[in-house]
C-alpha cells in the first residue's frame, strides 16, 4: 500500500488541525530553518522567526528604491509615508503584501505579511532586510484565521513567509537594476 495514502489517512482519522507533519512528509517545496542563510531566529522561548535578510550584486540606487518599494509593497494604514531614508544609501520601510494559498490543496487562504524593510547600499551591492515579520491568515471557513503573530521558526507558515519574502526582494532588486 502507498505510504503517502496511509500517512494522509491516519492524519485524518486523528483529526489532526495542523498539516506541517503531512508536509514534511511528502517533501513539499525547500525547507527553511535557523540554519538557512540568512535568517534569524531569537533566543528567547519560544523562539520566532527575527529576521530573514537577502544579498543581491545589483548597486543600490537611491533614486530608484523608493519609488520600487513604493510600487511593490502596501503601506501600513496608520502611517501613509512609511518610506525614509537614513544618509545617501539606506532606505528604511514599513510595509506589508498579501499572499494566497490553498491548504491541504483545495481551501483558499489570505496572507498578510507585515514587516520592517531596510534596503543597505554597499560596496559590492544591496542588502535587504526583512525584520518585525508578522502574519495574518484568513481563510474562507474560518477555520485557522488570526490577526498578525509572530512566526514559528520552522514550519508552513514560514515557508511561506520565506517565499514571499524572497519574492519580494527579488522583484525590487529587479526594478532598482531597471
Amino acid at each position: 500500500m502507498n505510504p503517502h495514502f496511509i500517512a494522509l489517512s491516519a492524519l485524518l482519522l486523528t483529526g489532526c488541525t495542523s498539516m506541517e507533519p503531512l508536509y514534511s512528509y511528502l517533501g513539499q517545496g525547500e525547507r527553511v530553518s535557523a540554519q538557512t542563510p540568512g535568517v534569524a531566529v531569537t533566543r528567547a522561548q519560544p523562539s520566532r522567526l527575527e529576521s530573514l535578510s537577502f544579498f543581491s550584486s545589483t548597486r543600490f540606487a537611491a533614486g530608484q528604491a523608493e519609488p520600487c518599494a513604493r510600487k511593490l509593497m502596501q503601506p501600513p494604514a496608520q502611517e501613509p509615508d512609511n518610506i525614509h531614508y537614513v544618509g545617501a544609501d539606506v532606505l528604511n520601510a514599513q510595509g506589508s503584501i498579501e499572499a494566497e494559498k490553498r491548504e491541504l490543496g483545495i481551501l483558499p487562504s489570505q496572507y498578510r505579511i507585515r514587516f520592517q524593510l531596510a534596503e543597505l547600499g554597499q560596496l559590492n551591492g544591496t542588502t535587504y532586510g526583512f525584520s518585525q515579520i508578522r502574519v495574518a491568515r484568513k481563510d474562507s471557513l474560518g477555520l485557522n484565521n488570526h490577526d498578525f503573530t509572530p512566526i514559528a521558526p520552522a514550519g508552513q507558515t514560514t515557508q511561506q513567509v520565506y517565499r514571499e519574502l524572497r519574492q519580494l526582494y527579488q522583484q525590487l532588486d529587479a526594478c532598482m537594476a531597471g
